[in-house]
């Protein structure tokens, strides 16, 4: 039996009373089950405000949480609700965002009113070590003012208010909203530090994930205007992309602004090693999405409508990772090598020693392909088909194929996951998805498309906790 396998399953999917899983009840349940069958590690995505089309990729601001995530019945034990919370889309397959977001807040805010008659313990202390809590609800209070107009469509005077340097002040028209933010801010890291603190008591490590790029509607970019290639009206002159290959005539188009390089190196990269320091320290293990880009990374021209004019520059290497580790020598770090690489995205993982990953579903068909005990072996990632999702589109040629490989009379679906299982890694983690043998309706992210089912996918209850033919178990 393999004691280095773990589930990728992220919070917003666990089933809940209140249409979004949460820090609540049921991840601790979660938790429990994962120990019962031995699993060593949970992956939960990334944790942060959730961007447009509710992408944890395209987040408002890297150090918050998404507040979404918090659990309501605490607050009813802890005396700032004086009542039960009824539920909300209890037994709900998909996440309806915008409903859950009207229904938690409406309760929120009236914990909110008693909390500021008997604030809780640690408060004030949260405030003054997380000097970003400020500026992030002035920034989504603003955000929400301007019906969330991107802040480079602003006035002038929004645009710029923190380019003064003053990171603690709040316009007094908008303080009981902005102590608002920061109060369900403050109840999210709370929640989350307790579940992450039972997690490691139980012997469970995290992973969490860094996005490399930042979207342009958020604090990252409203307060580091000068670290990103922008005009003069802080207009990205250069959006992030990847350029056209063998399987898209155009490229990808992904928008997001390009970093200046050039000058974060005079400031010794401040603003992305302590972004990654800070994601690092809210959990065991920190993957770093997209990381081929830290050697090369592709630019294309803003005005363009595709990928076309992509051209590969050169990252920060080595310049970046040793101020990284000069800061935090300690950091746990996951390199995400996935797609078509250049030499040197490899000689910069291994140059850090950093463990890379393997899939699967991109690798079963080459006969030369082999993990190894630096790898992260998964079937697919939140980005891929299910097992079975995938094993229904592939074309006839490729099922011949896995039939001769595994056996004619084989499932094809229990022996790609126990290939999987059995190959080497540093550690094995499937999707939830996958153990509880679900097709495509199961699927989490659908790049390309924007709304339902895209992110929207979670588990309707714990039934699936009783079966005794699901995969993986040990």
């Amino acid at each position: 039996m393999k004691d280095n396998v773990g589930v990728l399953l992220p919070i917003a999917s666990l089933p809940s009373d209140f249409g979004i899983g949460d820090f609540g009840k049921n991840a601790y349940k979660f938790v429990d089950w994962l120990v019962k069958h031995h699993y060593k590690y949970w992956q939960v995505l990334p944790l942060n405000p959730l961007g447009p089309g509710y992408s944890p990729y395209m987040s408002t601001c890297s150090e918050a949480i998404e507040p979404r995530y918090i659990d309501l019945t605490e607050l009813t034990k802890r005396g700032y609700l004086h009542y039960n919370v009824p539920a909300f889309n209890k037994k709900s397959k998909h996440i309806d965002y915008y409903q859950v977001e009207q229904y938690k807040e409406k309760h929120l805010f009236r914990a909110f009113m008693n909390f500021q008659k008997k604030p809780m313990r640690g408060y004030k202390k949260f405030i003054k070590d997380n000097d970003w809590l400020i500026p992030f609800a002035v920034f989504t209070v603003f955000r929400r003012h301007r019906n969330y107009q991107m802040w480079i469509e602003w006035p002038k005077d929004m645009q710029s208010f923190y380019d003064d340097g003053i990171l603690n002040k709040i316009p007094p028209a908008i303080k009981t909203e902005c102590e608002f933010q920061i109060f369900m801010q403050f109840l999210a890291y709370r929640q989350w530090n307790k579940l992450w603190s039972y997690c490691r008591k139980k012997g469970i490590t995290v992973i969490a994930d860094c996005p490399f790029y930042v979207g342009i509607d958020s604090t990252d970019c409203w307060l580091h205007k000068d670290q990103f290639l922008m005009d003069e009206n802080y207009h990205p002159t250069l959006v992030s992309g990847c350029p056209p290959d063998a399987f898209s005539d155009d490229g990808q188009l992904w928008g997001t602004p390009i970093y200046d390089f050039k000058k974060m190196k005079e400031k010794n990269y401040d603003f992305l090693v302590h972004r990654i320091g800070y994601l690092a320290s809210t959990c065991d293990l920190l993957r770093l999405d997209h990381f081929r880009a830290w050697d090369t990374y592709c630019v294309i021209p803003a005005e363009d409508v595709n990928a076309r004019r992509g051209v590969w520059w050169e990252g920060p290497r080595t310049d970046f990772f040793d101020e990284l580790y000069k800061k935090y020598p300690d950091i746990h770090l996951i390199a995400e090598d996935l797609g078509d690489l250049f030499p040197g995205v490899h000689q910069l993982r291994d140059h850090y020693n950093l463990p890379g990953m393997y899939i699967t579903e991109f690798t079963v068909f080459d006969q030369y392909a082999m993990s190894t005990n630096r790898q992260i072996v998964y079937p697919g990632t939140h980005d891929n088909q299910t097992i079975k999702g995938w094993l229904k589109t592939l074309p006839k040629e490729n099922i011949t194929y896995l039939k001769n490989k595994f056996g004619e009379n084989v499932d094809l679906y229990e022996a790609m996951f126990d290939y999987t299982y059995n190959l080497p890694s540093l550690m094995t983690i499937f999707p939830l998805q996958d153990i509880l043998g679900l097709d495509d309706s199961g699927r989490i992210n659908w790049p390309g498309t924007v709304g339902d089912p895209n992110w929207t996918w979670k588990l309707k209850d714990f039934s699936w906790m009783k079966r005794k033919d699901l995969k993986g178990h040990q």
